[in-house]
């Protein structure tokens, strides 16, 4: 009977050490911020259970260096629209200091039109002549976010769209032929397109736009441009909001202007058209999102 007791206390302590290892508290194993940016979670989905699912990163980190742009560019990684962000001039500070060191020039040559207003429409871009075949050069180290052989007779025509790590975004307009593909990874200096003459377009010629947060900053404002040489004026440049977006924030604070409707025109892409949203043309008219447009009639846009 002695012998039963003592090995049944002795099963009890056995079984209570057991279950007293799981509430040991471990330290965590050391996981460095890279492993955690590097993290593919992508792919990751609950279980069928209903709990929500993650379907993709909303923007692509690859390093350390890269945090920057998860900071500035908070709403997604978007290869469709030039300027997804939708970012207010007035909201940007003046402290944002831009690493132009490494830069490589796109395209060296005449340069035919400038940023700032044209035809009464805002021009982002500096235009600089160059022969269909000519190769375009990446500005910086950075990534794809848009390549897009769109139409040849609209808008930028054929264009490369670049982010780099140093929050600045670059746009190369009326390529020929498109050299590199969304999410690509490029070199400052890379070939990343050929020059044409698509899209909305005269003649043969790049146009060359830098943007923060969407807004386009007038090129001359960081480079040297001569027919012959193009150089950054100094190894940072810091933004502030009253002198790198001047052109472009003059032209939204002009005075009051209005557009004449056409057959096929919605909200939407007189919006789009005039660098504004719905909502302050809805605002502006005092209609509905709704309101049906009359052909011929007038619409205030700024």
């Amino acid at each position: 009977m002695m012998k039963r007791l003592k090995l049944f206390f002795a099963v009890c302590v056995y079984a209570i050490s057991l279950f007293a290892q799981d509430d040991v508290v471990t330290e965590p194993s050391s996981t460095s911020e890279d492993d955690v940016l590097d993290e593919d979670v992508s792919s990751l989905d609950m279980d069928s259970a209903g709990v929500k699912s993650y379907t993709s990163l909303s923007l692509p980190v690859d390093s350390l260096k890269d945090s920057v742009l998860v900071n500035l560019y908070r709403n997604g990684w978007d290869s469709t629209r030039v300027n997804p962000y939708r970012f207010p001039i007035d909201s940007i500070k003046d402290t944002f200091v831009v690493d132009c060191r490494g830069f490589y020039p796109p395209n060296i040559n005449v340069v035919t039109s400038e940023c700032g207003e044209r035809w009464g429409r805002f021009h982002a871009g500096t235009d600089m002549r160059l022969a269909i075949g000519d190769s375009v050069h990446a500005a910086f180290d950075g990534k794809v976010r848009i390549a897009r052989v769109g139409s040849k007779k609209k808008g930028y025509g054929y264009f490369v769209l670049l982010q780099h790590a140093n929050g600045l975004e670059t746009l190369y307009g009326h390529l020929s032929k498109v050299l590199v593909t969304t999410n690509q990874d490029v070199k400052s200096g890379d070939v990343i397109g050929l020059g044409g003459n698509t899209g909305r377009s005269t003649g043969p010629h790049l146009h060359f736009e830098f943007r923060f947060l969407g807004n386009p900053i007038n090129a001359r404002n960081l480079l040297e441009i001569t027919p012959d040489t193009m150089y950054m004026k100094s190894d940072t440049y810091t933004i502030k909001k009253k002198e790198s977006f001047k052109e472009f924030y003059t032209y939204l604070h002009s005075p009051a202007q209005y557009y004449k409707i056409r057959q096929g025109d919605n909200l939407g892409k007189i919006a789009r058209k005039y660098h504004t949203t719905v909502s302050k043309l809805c605002k502006l008219n005092r209609i509905k999102s709704t309101t049906i447009l009359r052909v011929g009639r007038k619409i205030r846009v700024r």
